[in-house]
């Protein structure tokens, strides 16, 4: 479930269930409400599907590899992944159960990217910010209530605001029912976007 909250009050619920194979790296999100819909999400762009047809399609900035599934499925969600990438750490700073690391990224990206934040409460991802070029945050988000899944950890709620123009946009997903390696959906895993 997805509740979200734009910068002029204006509110919105999405509720489905996600299908995730991280061998195929495609997310299926089966929408039932507030409209059926199905989306798809293949590396950074999102199709919009209804009845059969690709009504929309949209980029987005993080991709597949940056999902919460892909984290969690891979071992990576404590460091966001950005081990396997260019940025590097430059600095840690430790208060009680608290870790805050500041990872910069390599020169080549400097003038489009700023820091990233995180924040490692327990041995777990507590929270991410990132920063543009001029050191401005323009996204935070909190992971909340873990649980186990299989010998994986799982975070029940993802809350995460995002800045643009000076104002906020809000957004919290719940999860429930988490299952791994469940292929009672298996038909959704691989779901084949139409051709127009």
């Amino acid at each position: 479930m997805i509740k979200a909250k734009s910068p002029t009050g204006e509110q919105r619920l999405t509720v489905g269930k996600i299908f995730y194979d991280k061998n195929i790296k495609q997310i299926v999100y089966d929408v039932s409400f507030p409209e059926k819909e199905i989306w798809v999400q293949r590396d950074t762009i999102l199709y919009k599907i209804v009845n059969l047809k690709v009504i929309g399609k949209q980029r987005i900035p993080a991709g597949i590899e940056f999902s919460i599934y892909n984290l969690v499925l891979n071992g990576n969600l404590n460091d966001y992944g950005l081990k396997k990438t260019k940025f590097t750490i430059r600095s840690v700073e430790k208060s009680d159960n608290n870790v805050i690391s500041t990872w910069e990224p390599p020169l080549e990206f400097k003038k489009y990217f700023g820091d990233i934040l995180l924040s490692i409460v327990d041995q777990k991802l507590n929270g991410i910010v990132f920063k543009n070029n001029a050191g401005e945050v323009v996204s935070r988000q909190f992971f909340r209530n873990y649980i186990s899944v299989n010998g994986l950890s799982f975070p029940q709620e993802i809350y995460r605001e995002n800045y643009v123009n000076g104002q906020k946009d809000i957004e919290l997903t719940t999860f429930t029912n988490i299952l791994v390696n469940d292929l009672s959906g298996e038909n959704k895993y691989d779901f084949k976007i139409p051709a127009n």
